[in-house]
């Protein structure tokens, strides 16, 4: 094994050194970060702080920010462009629009679906799920978001007064539920086992692909197989495509049945609402789409949404509770907008304007999606440099949203600066991704995000430190320590 991986990383060497040893571009390359070696560039950096990616992503940007807003890393043996200045980071976005090859190791998982597909195919799925995340689509799932809320903070009551307690699971089991109820409809996730089963899944699936990308010498597939995590894969896609496929046949059974015209609609407390899988039904009934692409669909759908809000859940909970003139003026609104009670209505989600703000600090101080990758298929000019085609892209959210043009304290969570004219236009703000790549369900997410912090806040006071905080990065940043939170009953 140990000449194995000697081996392996002569051959890396040789690759990085061909591609970059003999390069005679003529166009200039942007500063290099910080801390590049020979032959290895950036490699060493990167690993060695991937536990603590926040850190390693603020220095980053504090380099890159200090040179002109772009720089140039090397990983393995590609060329990536680190872009933290807004401007340069919205037209690498939108002129780049072809995921990082990283992400394809996701395709056996979520297929050709709007998340990795590419094109024409991207821009035909774009076009068709469009409808589906239309803001009175979403005002039809409030009942489902006061419902789960509600059992939500049920959850957390046995925690009231007895010190501070790690409220991520409770998030992350909620908002896979919440999905899991508007996206199959409610039958889908009776057999809570099944469900857990399928949420571990998930999680699996997330750390193999990742230990993929990370370990470059896997990337060739027989090696990849060598190593025991391609069986370790097929075992996890099992588990997943079981719950999209059982769902999925016992809704057509249904449908055939009944005679369903496909308008079929669930009723949580008095409120109809359509699940994500009927809407998908009724673009295969005109031909639209295929079982195989509406199964990519569905795990895309669930896989990239759920544990993104409930993530940013927890920080928005952390922050708040390490903020407390925040949350008691959040407090102060929710009181005024809805009472003590009174669940959110569709007229209530505009009214709550604090709290957008507070969400909207949250996601630009501690984004869930921390990086965006993407592939450099043409020159790109930028404004002071131009990248090369064959390299790569990689955004920062969490550096571009701390960019000074932000206004004052931009380090701090400030959510005022959203209601004092420091409001950015969406273009320039990339917690939901930038450009026509652009996150398809931030309504979905936003909506969601205001009813739980509306239950849970006018039931409890938060409290919590945030100076011990650590993240991990596995395409969403996941928090590692010092995230926990205590609450208190409001009376």
């Amino acid at each position: 094994m140990l000449c194995l991986a000697f081996g392996v990383c002569v051959l890396c060497l040789i690759l990085v050194r061909i591609k970059y040893g003999r390069d005679k571009s003529s166009i200039l390359l942007p500063p290099a970060l910080p801390g590049k070696l020979p032959f290895f560039g950036h490699t060493h950096k990167v690993i060695r702080n991937f536990t603590n990616m926040q850190e390693l992503v603020k220095h980053a940007a504090n380099d890159c920010a200090k040179q002109g807003g772009v720089t140039h890393l090397v990983f393995g043996r590609d060329l990536y462009y680190l872009i933290v200045d807004p401007q340069d980071a919205f037209t690498a976005s939108n002129a780049c629009l072809r995921r990082h090859y990283g992400q394809n190791f996701a395709e056996n998982w979520m297929g050709k679906g709007i998340a990795l597909s590419t094109g024409d195919v991207w821009k035909y799925h774009r076009k068709l799920l469009n409808p589906a995340f239309t803001l009175p689509v979403i005002h039809g799932f409030l009942d489902v978001f006061n419902s789960q809320s509600k059992k939500l903070a049920d959850s957390l009551e046995p925690h009231v007064g007895k010190g501070s307690f790690d409220h991520c699971p409770y998030l992350l089991n909620n908002s896979l539920e919440t999905f899991c109820v508007g996206t199959f409809g409610i039958d889908a996730f009776n057999d809570r086992e099944s469900l857990q089963e399928y949420m571990d899944a998930v999680h699996k699936m997330v750390i193999i692909i990742m230990d993929r990308v990370l370990k470059f010498w896997t990337h060739n597939d027989f090696i990849y197989w060598l190593t025991g995590l391609k069986k370790k894969e097929d075992d996890v896609l099992k588990i997943i495509y079981s719950l999209a496929d059982a769902v999925l046949q016992k809704k057509k059974a249904t449908m055939a049945n009944e005679g369903s015209n496909i308008n079929t609609e669930f009723d949580i407390t008095g409120t109809k609402y359509k699940p994500f899988l009927d809407l998908l039904l009724e673009l295969s009934k005109n031909g639209a789409l295929t079982d195989k692409q509406i199964k990519e669909e569905l795990n895309t759908i669930v896989a990239t949404g759920f544990e993104t809000v409930s993530n940013q859940l927890t920080y928005t909970l952390l922050q708040l509770g390490a903020y407390p003139e925040v949350q008691e003026k959040l407090y102060k609104e929710l009181l005024q907008v809805l009472g003590p009670d009174r669940d959110v209505g569709k007229n209530d989600v505009n009214k709550l304007v604090y709290t957008n703000a507070v969400i909207m600090e949250s996601l630009r101080t501690l984004p869930s999606i921390p990086i965006m990758l993407r592939c450099v298929d043409n020159d790109v000019r930028l404004k002071n440099y131009t990248m090369r085609a064959g390299s790569c892209c990689l955004i920062f959210p969490l550096a571009c949203d701390y960019d000074q043009s932000w206004g004052a304290r931009t380090d701090q969570f400030h959510p005022e600066r959203w209601l004092e004219g420091d409001f950015k236009d969406d273009k320039e703000f990339a917690a939901f991704g930038l450009g026509k790549r652009s996150c398809i369900g931030k309504t979905y997410a936003i909506v969601s995000m205001k009813v739980a912090l509306a239950h849970l806040l006018r039931r409890y006071r938060v409290k919590a430190d945030i100076s011990k905080l650590k993240m991990k990065y596995e395409f969403v940043m996941r928090p590692l320590s010092g995230h926990e939170i205590s609450i208190e009953k409001r009376t």
